[in-house]
Formats: C-alpha cells, structure tokens, sequence
C-alpha cells in the first residue's frame, strides 16, 4: 500500500463513521489543521499523527511482509480465505462515541 491508498482508505473510514475532522483531533489528540493536513491529498503526516489518527478511526497499523495477498492476479482460481482479523472488520460497527478524558474506548 502506498501513502495516497493508506490516505484513501483513512479518509473513506472518516466517511463511513461520519466523524467530522473536529471529532477526529478530539479523539486523537490532535489539532483539526493537523487532521486536516494528514488527510488532504497531499497529506504527509508523522509517524506518530498516523498512529493517532489510525486509533481515533477505529483502526489498527499491522505490517505484512510485502506481496502479502496479491495471488490473485496470478491464480484466477485463487480465493482468500477467511480470517479472524478480516472477518472481524466486516463485521465492525462505526467507531464508539468519544468519552472526554479518555484516549481511546474501553
């Protein structure tokens, strides 16, 4: 995944939980300008206002070793198969609403 499809799917989760770039910064610590930024197309945000972002989302950072999942292209017979943390987020509902004086839900 590049930065722009990492800002892509950020700014998509942005949209199905319908949290404003306000209730983000509550959330994660961070200024809106620095939400705002960090989200825009030509985003660029540190390292630590990824991770802060990625948690007031809802979302988690996990590393794949590269080409991880990309059989499909090759094998036209190839199907995924199913996995805990996949299923999990099919199935996950928007992020809980905030709760002053803490980071992140229980």
């Amino acid at each position: 995944m590049n930065k722009q499809e990492l800002i892509n799917v950020l700014t998509a989760r942005r949209g199905a939980t319908g949290l404003t770039n306000a209730e983000i910064a509550l959330r994660s610590g961070l200024t809106e300008r620095s939400v705002r930024n960090a989200l825009s197309l030509k985003g660029n945000p540190q390292l630590s206002s990824l991770l802060a972002l990625v948690d007031a989302l809802g979302l988690e950072l996990q590393l794949a070793p590269k080409g991880f999942g990309e059989g499909t292209a090759v094998d036209p017979g190839y199907r995924p198969v199913a996995t805990r943390v996949g299923r999990a987020l099919a199935e996950a509902p928007a992020a809980p609403p905030y709760v002053r004086g803490r980071r992140s839900p229980p």
